[in-house]
């Protein structure tokens, strides 16, 4: 398998803050990487560089062949590829499930409200919100939200999947709807990048584990190396 992401000496600061301390990471197609790690120590940071909402201080970063980090990179292009599930559930209020899941699809696809109708509602059924695609998110649960913000994401095809704890802030039975969805998105073969820390999961769903502590990788393997039998203290 090829490295569908490819970020080399990554380093990010806000101020004289240094949140990022030279990442060196590669993230396989197909493969499901975990990020783990205390409160600070860069995990979200990272995953935002990825898709460029925020921008790296040095360093580089490839995603499907193109470096997103060059000034003259179409930044609109380029996150046609990268799917992001943000850790608040970022929802229209005033539009319907379908609606929020079609919007990117007629402005950034250009497709057709047909069109794109017909797609949001398969990425809908397939989150399991047949029945909730003409609710306002005001009508949905939290769980239920954040499903319609996983097919908006899927339904622009893109190569990989970014998700910044997507079940924080979620009643403890809403959680399990969240990761059911995202277990099944894996299951389809989709590269997926998860900040969590859902440890259960990540030993259930992950390829890789890599564990961020200030600003560096202090490890990563398989979830048995890094959650069973960690090498460091």
């Amino acid at each position: 398998m090829s490295d569908i992401v490819h970020i080399k000496e990554l380093r990010k600061s806000f101020g004289d803050t240094e949140i990022l301390k030279g990442i060196n990471l590669n993230v396989k197609a197909g493969e499901v990487v975990v990020m783990i790690g205390g409160s600070g120590s860069g995990k979200s940071t990272c995953l935002r560089c990825i898709n460029r909402l925020e921008t790296p201080t040095s360093g580089s970063i490839v995603v499907a062949g193109t470096e997103i980090t060059h000034p003259k990179t179409d930044l609109n292009q380029v996150r046609q590829n990268i799917g992001m599930v943000f850790q608040g559930i970022h929802l229209y209020p005033h539009m319907s499930a379908l609606e929020n899941v079609t919007l990117a699809l007629r402005k950034v696809k250009k497709m057709s409200k047909s069109q794109a109708d017909a797609l949001g509602r398969v990425h809908l059924e397939q989150v399991g919100l047949a029945e909730r695609m003409d609710h306002h998110p005001s009508q949905l649960s939290g769980g239920q939200q954040q499903r319609v913000g996983i097919a908006r994401a899927l339904a622009l095809e893109p190569k990989v999947m970014l998700f910044d704890e997507p079940t924080s802030g979620l009643d403890p039975e809403l959680v399990g709807e969240v990761l059911n969805v995202m277990m099944r998105t894996r299951d389809a073969g989709m590269t997926m990048v998860i900040v969590t820390h859902e440890m259960q999961f990540a030993r259930e769903v992950g390829d890789r584990v890599v564990f961020m502590d200030k600003g560096v990788i202090l490890d990563q393997g398989t979830p048995e190396e890094i959650l069973v039998k960690p090498r460091h203290k």
